[in-house]
């Protein structure tokens, strides 16, 4: 969702789409739709510029000022790497 290069999924962080909106899914356990990022701040800041109007993985909308707030929610949550 954010640089698009495939990975292991052991090396990205997923979100999931819920009923509440937008979450970061760490354990990859929650149900329902999701799209991967790399916890990178290059690709961070990627998902937060993008100019989508939806996300095909979680086939929802997000403005951005919600991808600014799910990412400070993740560097918060993960550590994020300079690379």
């Amino acid at each position: 969702m954010g640089c698009r290069e495939a990975d292991l999924k052991s090396n990205l962080v997923r979100l999931a789409a819920s009923s509440q909106g937008v979450v970061p899914d760490l354990k990859g356990r929650l149900g329902g739709r999701g799209g991967y990022l790399h916890p990178r701040r290059q690709c961070l800041k990627r998902f937060v510029e993008a100019k989508v109007k939806s996300f095909t993985s979680l086939r929802r909308s997000l403005s951005r000022a919600e991808r600014l707030a799910l990412v400070e929610q993740l560097e918060r949550l993960v550590s994020v790497s300079e690379q």
